[in-house]
């Protein structure tokens, strides 16, 4: 077999860059909603308004959860992907 063909098999298809950069991308968005909703308390809390900090929460908790749902769905897609021997 031709080194061009077995470069051509050991590269990802599409389907798994895609879905790879998708996972990677709601993992951040995700963890960045996660960091505004702490932030966001914490300020609305120095500020003394505790039910400030509540709406907040409820405000931007939808987008958090959601990236993270998008997450775990990619990351369980992709643990069914195939994986070749003989890359580490």
């Amino acid at each position: 077999m031709s080194s061009t063909m077995n470069q051509i098999t050991s590269r990802p298809n599409r389907t798994v860059r895609i879905a790879t950069f998708l996972f990677a991308l709601t993992v951040v968005f995700f963890l960045l909603a996660g960091l505004a909703i702490v932030v966001g308390q914490i300020a609305t809390l120095a500020a003394g308004e505790a039910a400030a900090a509540r709406h907040w929460a409820a405000a931007v908790a939808p987008y958090a959860f959601g990236g993270a749902s998008v997450a775990g769905l990619l990351s369980f897609a992709l643990s069914y992907r195939k994986q070749d021997p003989d890359r580490d």
